[in-house]
């Protein structure tokens, strides 16, 4: 360990509750800016906790009424990025400091130097971890460490997770992680994304003075610092005591971002950067719903200092909303900001997006949509529909890869039932792809003035695109029908079974109400409606899919839980001439979004081919 470098004090505040933990973090923030205390190195462990990130609506992070029942504490952190569970298996570390002592290198850049400094330290104590931007510390592709920070003036508080022996069954059961499909798989998938130090070392796991020894060593060599183990002051408790008090440990500060419930005075927008996930509610107001009211900027990113979106969101009320994007630019020429990967022009885009949310009225129910425009007009627009239980925020950032790719237009849009649309109303038809086929689409796509499109659809939606080609082979471009059916098989008795044990005894339904809010009951009664019960599910399908002209690109994983290849072979057989078909081993009923690369290109190359048959447009009419 170097001995002529930077002195930092070394703490540890040993097991505290969530909400404590946080406040001791704020009162080092506090105490580091009126220069009452030293550059400082924080070890910390946590009574079972649930804790969003400040930017976060709680509501779609946690399952509150879980973690009530099991006495897990919910809080919410100073700092950005994601929700997080942490308990006795974790180790949490912090350093406080002067931007100085890194010689004022910008957020991203400390962000960088930090996380190897602490992959380092882990080196030492035999755990080969590497730093992956955009902030986390791995083996082998395996997260063992998330970390995230933020300036507040000269003083950089910057704070990171350290997994010893942790099980993720209780971060999956507390949280309401964002893995878009069925939750029987989310802890298969939270094992395979994680790895603890027990793991890597079984029964050669060091003791937590060894531990915390192996990463102060990482920090000194990485940062050029000298740790020294030192104490907690009696000002720092006091601080941290009132800090609790007045403000972090109250339920209203841990509830200060929840999301707003859609209606027509709201619009949204979500986006998936690789820097994050932003999403932008804007109240409207005045004769014409054409002024802010109220915004609303939430996600999982990182700014600095974190307060700058709060006071956007101050600057926002009362604008026009033809002006929003131009006052969100200009905001942040003049504030000062910091972002770990994303940037202003990022956020400037979220509320851009939401102040284009369309809206159509589609067989007699409001929908909201988004369109991204065309980079090369002449080719055909691109119209996506989402699965029974998805929405436009579930493709995640397929639509904005898809306009990259293919200078295509996209239209997405919420179906009725889901995200921002109309509620469904009882009762609903079992045979709601065929109407959504035959009168909603239509409507759709005469409102948003879209001419011969190339319908890309999973699943229910892969449905409602081939009925709707079958029905209009002269408006249709060309399909996209990813996980396509057309009819019910065993397997999707046995996958609706599954999906049913697990909205009713597991944690399905609160990952739906993420998207869904008070619709998820009876978007779920319907899908269970359509797809149970002794009589035949086909929909007549079969008989508008032998009607279609246009080109088919059919797109099926090979483990899909639902359906079988019997579905891609059926649809062979009805347009032999027109399909291609393309298998993607291991993916199951979403593989758009567990191969979206391979999707991207398929779809690209697809279009290409389709563009240069279809250079000539015809008008739609649907009589």
């Amino acid at each position: 360990m170097p001995t002529n470098g930077r002195s930092f004090r070394v703490i540890d505040t040993g097991i505290r509750g969530g909400r404590a933990n946080i406040a001791f973090d704020q009162a080092l923030i506090d105490a580091h800016k009126a220069r009452q205390i030293p550059d400082t190195i924080r070890f910390l462990r946590f009574r079972p906790s649930a804790l969003v990130g400040i930017h976060q609506i709680l509501s779609h992070e946690v399952r509150l009424d879980y973690c009530r029942n099991k006495g897990i504490e919910i809080g919410r952190r100073i700092t950005g990025g994601g929700g997080l569970y942490l308990d006795e298996g974790q180790i949490g570390w912090e350093l406080v400091f002067h931007r100085s002592s890194l010689r004022g290198m910008d957020l991203g850049e400390t962000t960088r130097r930090i996380c190897e400094s602490a992959a380092r330290g882990l080196n030492k104590l035999g755990i080969p971890a590497r730093y992956r931007p955009r902030n986390d510390i791995e083996v082998d592709g395996r997260k063992i460490s998330g970390t995230g920070g933020f300036f507040d003036g000269d003083t950089l508080f910057y704070q990171g997770t350290l997994l010893i022996d942790f099980d993720p069954a209780e971060m999956i059961a507390a949280l309401k992680v964002p893995v878009e499909k069925l939750a029987k798989r989310d802890l298969a998938s939270a094992r395979q994304r994680v790895i603890t130090m027990r793991e890597i070392l079984r029964d050669d796991l060091p003791d937590l003075s060894t531990i915390y020894q192996g990463l102060l060593e990482g920090f000194a060599e990485g940062l050029g610092i000298e740790p020294r183990w030192g104490e907690v002051t009696r000002h720092e408790e006091e601080l941290a005591d009132r800090l609790y008090r007045d403000e972090i440990g109250r339920d209203e500060f841990v509830k200060m971002v929840d999301a707003p419930e859609a209606d027509e005075n709201l619009v949204s927008a979500t986006l998936t950067r690789r820097g994050g996930s932003l999403r932008a509610d804007l109240r409207l107001e005045g004769p014409g719903r054409t002024r802010i009211r109220e915004a609303l900027i939430t996600g999982d990113f990182f700014v600095t200092p974190p307060r700058v979106i709060f006071d956007l969101e101050a600057a926002l009320r009362g604008v026009e909303l033809n002006d929003a994007g131009a006052v969100t630019a200009d905001f942040f020429t003049q504030t000062p900001a910091e972002f770990v990967t994303l940037s202003p022009s990022d956020i400037r885009d979220a509320v851009v997006a939401a102040t284009q949310q369309l809206t159509f009225v589609a067989a007699g129910h409001v929908l909201r949509g988004h369109r991204i425009a065309a980079a090369q007009p002449h080719r055909p627009p691109l119209v996506l529909l989402h699965d029974a239980l998805g929405c436009v925020r579930l493709w995640r950032d397929l639509p904005e890869r898809l306009a990259d790719a293919t200078g295509c237009s996209v239209l997405v849009y919420d179906r009725w039932g889901s995200g921002d649309s109309a509620p469904l109303v009882p009762s609903c038809s079992a045979h709601y792809l065929r109407e959504e086929a035959l009168r909603s689409l239509p409507d759709v796509i005469k409102a948003a003035g879209t001419q011969r499109p190339i319908l890309i659809g999973h699943s229910d939606g892969a449905a409602i695109a081939l009925m709707f080609a079958g029905a209009y082979p002269d408006q249709v471009a060309g399909v996209v029908a990813i996980a396509p059916h057309l009819f019910r098989e065993q397997r999707t008795v046995e996958g609706i079974a599954a999906q049913i044990r697990d909205f009713e005894q597991g944690d399905l339904k609160a990952r739906l109400a993420r998207y869904h809010g008070g619709k998820t009951d009876r978007l779920f009664g319907r899908l269970v409606d359509a797809w149970t019960g002794d009589e035949p599910r086909d929909w007549d399908i079969k008989g508008y899919v032998g009607r279609i002209r246009c080109p088919v690109l059919a797109i099926q994983g090979t483990a899909d839980e639902f359906f079988t290849r019997a579905q891609l072979d059926a649809l062979c057989e009805l347009v032999p001439q027109q399909i291609e078909t393309l298998l993607l081993n291991g993916c199951s009923h979403a593989p758009h979004q567990q191969a979206t690369s391979a999707v991207v290109e398929a779809i690209t190359r697809f279009i290409g081919r389709v563009s240069r048959k279809d250079d000539v447009a015809a008008v739609p009419s649907f009589t």
